[in-house]
């Protein structure tokens, strides 16, 4: 017997360890009762991401009924810090897990983690990119009819009008956020998507860093590097309408990922120390009001994900267990099961209703939060049920496709990497 013919070539070795795996997660598509019981899922996460998808739809309609800005409500941008902040950890903390079956430094590792990231936003992403670029003037008319209310809230036209080639190209490819011109010119708030992307791109690199340096040195090194490009490209980075660019908006992501990798290896504390230094840092140069909101967040971020290590644990572990139970109810899982619907397609109804309300009289007669109570009980319910739509079809339609994707990607290394007989 030629004995090479037994042993499979190392170099495919990662891709049959990962086959029952993509096979079981594709069962667990079929099977939403085991969601709940997944030992990797939590549950309070979802309701987490749905408030700040929530967030950030009052935070729009507060600014496009004309009603004045009050802290935190107007903060918007703190909510999509949120997200930044979860889509560290929920990355980090799958990879770790999935470690073993998918070692960090194998090239398939990368495929893998790309394909699937790909087709949880992509597929959303694309569906509804297509209507805004088409109703991109409509829905620009109504945007100018709520400025000439109230001129501050005014925005680029180009932002509603360019249907270019090149426009469409930078969106479908997701470089758009790399670069100025384009980082900020649909009517979704894609700005964070392609922001998203970049982030995906980097992570299976930040985390082969990790494992070679260590976690906290990888994550200091990196924020560092960040930083000096700041500085660097200083003229460039300020040309941004929104933190559009990976080095902008990086240290958030990565503390996330400390979050995460802290909380499973079990001790928090040095991760947090850390973390406030580098929102401290970040704080005295932005010299911005929401400085210390992120502070709030991301320390708040810490105590829900607490394994009994961070200080006051004992005091505060009933307060955060009350808390979790309220995020992983069956209204915060509906909430987080359309938190990316939500986030995306919002703009596209409520700008247009914004817009309409602007020609009533009675409604403009209204104080600023009453205009916001109507503008907010208008649209809240056609997006929601138009998210929940989509997620029942376009999204998850989209995971299912990718896990086929993966599955045959690996089925066919497979096959490609089997000795042939003798």
């Amino acid at each position: 017997m030629n004995r090479d013919k037994a042993r499979p070539n190392a170099r495919c070795a990662p891709f049959h360890t990962k086959i029952d795996e993509v096979r079981e997660d594709a069962i667990d598509m079929k099977q939403g009762a085991a969601h709940a019981n997944n030992t990797d899922h939590l549950p309070w996460l979802d309701g987490l991401r749905g408030f700040a998808a929530l967030w950030v739809l009052v935070s729009h309609a507060q600014i496009l009924s004309g009603m004045r800005g009050i802290p935190v409500l107007s903060w918007g941008e703190l909510a999509v810090d949120l997200f930044m902040l979860l889509s560290g950890f929920l990355m980090a903390h799958h990879y770790v897990l999935r470690q073993e079956k998918e070692p960090w430094d194998a090239k398939s590792t990368f495929f893998t983690f790309w394909l699937r990231r790909f087709f949880r936003i992509a597929p959303l992403y694309y569906f509804l990119l297509f209507f805004a670029l088409v109703l991109g003037p409509w829905i620009g008319d109504w945007r100018d009819a709520i400025a000439l209310q109230w001129p501050a809230t005014a925005t680029s036209p180009a932002r509603y009008d360019d249907q270019s080639l090149g426009n469409i190209l930078m969106h479908v490819s997701f470089l758009f956020g790399a670069f100025p011109d384009y980082a900020f010119r649909t009517p979704l708030p894609d700005w964070s998507i392609g922001l998203e992307m970049s982030f995906y791109l980097a992570f299976p690199f930040l985390m082969l860093l990790v494992l070679r340096m260590g976690l906290l040195t990888a994550g200091l090194l990196t924020i560092t590097l960040a930083g000096i490009s700041l500085v660097i490209f200083k003229g460039y980075f300020e040309q941004f309408a929104m933190p559009s660019f990976l080095p902008l908006k990086l240290y958030l992501f990565f503390i996330g990922i400390w979050l995460a990798v802290s909380r499973l290896q079990g001790g928090m504390k040095v991760a947090l120390a850390m973390s406030v230094m580098v929102l401290i840092a970040v704080g005295l140069i932005e010299r911005s009001d929401q400085a210390l909101g992120r502070m709030v967040v991301v320390i708040g971020m810490f105590y829900l994900m607490n394994d009994g290590s961070l200080p006051g644990s004992g005091l505060l572990q009933g307060s955060i267990e009350k808390l979790r139970a309220v995020l992983s109810s069956r209204v915060s899982r509906f909430l987080g099961d359309t938190s990316y619907g939500v986030y995306l397609l919002h703009l596209l109804i409520l700008i247009p209703v914004a817009g309409m309300l602007t020609h009533s009289t009675a409604y403009l007669a209204l104080s600023g939060p009453l205009r916001l109570l109507v503008c907010a009980a208008l649209v809240a319910p056609p997006v929601y049920l138009t998210a929940w739509l989509l997620f029942r079809t376009v999204e998850t339609g989209g995971i299912r496709m990718g896990k086929r994707v993966i599955l045959q990607t690996i089925d066919r290394t497979r096959h490609a990497c089997r000795p042939a007989e003798t």
